[in-house]
């Protein structure tokens, strides 16, 4: 990269809001002290959600207790660029109908935004602006299932109060909603998943379908009276998945004026699983002309596929996946990535290569960032 480019890229990267939508909140940041409380949980043959939620327990520990380590972290936020994250509620069991589950980790980011005063939980756009302007990253609420709902939606007025702001209608597998992109029968929206649809747009929830069935999919963006999301997904036309959205989906995303993220995972955008940035970008390119580059953005789904991730935790998560709807040609391969993007702190490669392909700087703007704002405010957000 010339001098010139760099920049450039320092200027528009960190000089934009950026969002990315992160399930486990943003880099996986080990110490001795983490490691030790990983591999004592693991020693008492917990569950994959049990050893993350001691090791999280320990991190707020950890930043309660020593000032080097949250230079260390915030170091780690700075560099990426990165302004605020979507999380996952629920995710850490690997059980999405596991209510407690949801509720439990509604209770840790709540006190972990009380914890090293460098995160803050965010309800809205001017929420996600005010935090980065205060120095502090921003953190969204939400679930990638629905199932946790159960039969009731008082629970939803519940999460809705504890801040829960985006809600993914299903998983892989079919709830009591509809079914999930791995199902072996694609049936719409069930009656009572209109009914959720319906309080979510009464809540002022996003309805995302980015691992929803095509039927749910289509239902959800013909019922929902808000704009829908998908918040990280891939095109169907640029490389065949359970996870793609057709070209259909798009355009009908772009006439209900929706949201449309691109994940960076390697096994979802390239048959393969050997993925650059460019297939990436192949797939951006592809949504941006159909939805519009005004209504796509980056959504790297970071998660357990980075090598940042411990050998002894990404073993027993490949173990753990399997219930959650991933067959086997599908199943994720962890500790791989794409290779311009293997840590959190390279997040400015995933702009540098927006600027390869010859988008200019307000397009940038919009798509590491600006766009997500624009739906939130859409949607009432």
């Amino acid at each position: 990269m010339t001098i010139a480019a760099d920049e450039r890229l320092k200027r528009v990267h960190f000089g934009s809001y950026v969002f990315d939508y992160s399930p486990t909140g943003g880099p996986f940041f080990m110490t001795p002290r983490h490691r030790e409380a990983m591999l004592k949980a693991i020693g008492e043959r917990k569950t994959v959600g049990g050893i993350i939620r001691a090791m999280m327990a320990d991190r707020l520990l950890e930043l309660k207790e020593d000032e080097t380590v949250r230079r260390d972290v915030e170091d780690l936020w700075t560099r990426s660029g990165v302004n605020g994250v979507q999380i996952t509620l629920g995710g850490l069991e690997l059980n999405p109908s596991a209510w407690e589950s949801v509720l439990r980790d509604a209770a840790y980011w709540h006190a972990r935004a009380r914890t090293g005063d460098d995160l803050a939980i965010c309800l809205d756009s001017a929420g996600l602006l005010a935090a980065a302007a205060a120095g502090k990253t921003g953190v969204m609420l939400g679930t990638q299932d629905a199932a946790w709902i159960d039969d009731d939606l008082l629970r939803l007025e519940t999460l809705h109060d504890l801040g829960l702001r985006i809600v993914q209608l299903t998983y892989n597998n079919r709830n009591l909603l509809g079914d999930g992109c791995t199902e072996r029968q694609q049936s719409g929206l069930s009656n009572f998943g209109i009914r959720v649809v319906k309080a979510l747009n009464r809540l002022g929830v996003v309805v995302d379908v980015s691992h929803c069935g095509a039927g749910v999919t289509m239902d959800a963006l013909e019922v929902s009276e808000a704009p829908v999301a998908i918040t990280h997904s891939c095109c169907a036309a640029v490389a065949e998945h359970p996870r793609a959205k057709s070209d259909s989906m798009l355009r009908t995303l772009a006439e209900k004026d929706g949201y449309f993220g691109v994940v960076a995972v390697p096994f979802f955008i390239k048959p393969d699983g050997g993925a650059t940035l460019d297939d990436m970008l192949d797939h951006l390119e592809h949504a941006a002309k159909i939805v519009g580059i005004d209504k796509v953005g980056i959504a790297t789904d970071w998660g357990g596929w980075t090598p940042d991730m411990p050998t002894e935790l990404s073993e027993l998560s490949r173990a753990a996946f399997t219930p959650l709807g991933f067959r086997k040609a599908d199943m994720p391969v962890w500790g791989v990535s794409i290779p311009e993007f293997e840590t959190w702190e390279s997040w400015p490669n995933l702009t540098a290569g927006l600027m390869r392909r010859g988008y200019d700087d307000k397009e940038i703007a919009g798509l590491i960032g600006g766009n997500w704002l624009q739906f939130l405010r859409r949607v009432g957000l």
